[in-house]
């Protein structure tokens, strides 16, 4: 589902843009001692990243909004989470935090996803090539960030190649 400028999250849509986000990435680092007082310093790649922030639900159905967002986390399992502003990300609901507020017409709380990386919960959205684009022209066209679907073609070996007729091509 995508909503111009709204986050989502699978069926949910917020209904007002939480007004903090944070988006963590951090590479695994690892260092090593050697023999002879040595060390090596690897990095293990990319670890999965972290969305977090707080927001506000207004109005007289504050707490309803709430709730269908809580039985969204309940269901579990991962879904597409769309940020305004980012390339989508498929995520997990790991966290939800209902804070106090001196109004009832406010409802204050916050949020943490994990990105996830594991495909077999993800319902796929395929295109197939048309014999003269390549993952460059995909990406604009689509508006997904490239990096993202070079990730999630790992058949296409150069994104400037074009995309025969037959090949299928993964968009989320």
């Amino acid at each position: 589902m995508r909503t111009d400028g709204r986050m989502s999250y699978k069926d949910f849509v917020f209904p007002v843009v939480p007004y903090a986000i944070r988006i963590s990435e951090k590479r695994n680092i690892s260092n090593r001692t050697v023999p002879y007082g040595g060390s090596v310093v690897e990095d293990l790649g990319k670890t999965a990243r972290v969305i977090s922030g707080e927001g506000e639900l207004y109005g007289e159905d504050c707490i309803g909004d709430f709730i269908r967002l809580k039985s969204v986390m309940a269901k579990g399992g991962g879904g597409m989470l769309y940020i305004p502003s980012q390339s989508p990300v498929y995520a997990v609901f790991e966290s939800l935090e209902l804070i106090c507020s001196d109004s009832e017409d406010v409802v204050r709380y916050s949020f943490r996803f994990t990105e996830s990386f594991e495909k077999s919960d993800r319902t796929e959205r395929r295109i197939r090539g048309d014999g003269k684009s390549c993952l460059w022209d995909i990406s604009y066209r689509y508006g997904i960030d490239i990096d993202s679907l070079v990730l999630m073609n790992p058949h296409i070996r150069r994104p400037d190649t074009e995309i025969k007729c037959s090949e299928r091509i993964n968009l989320c």
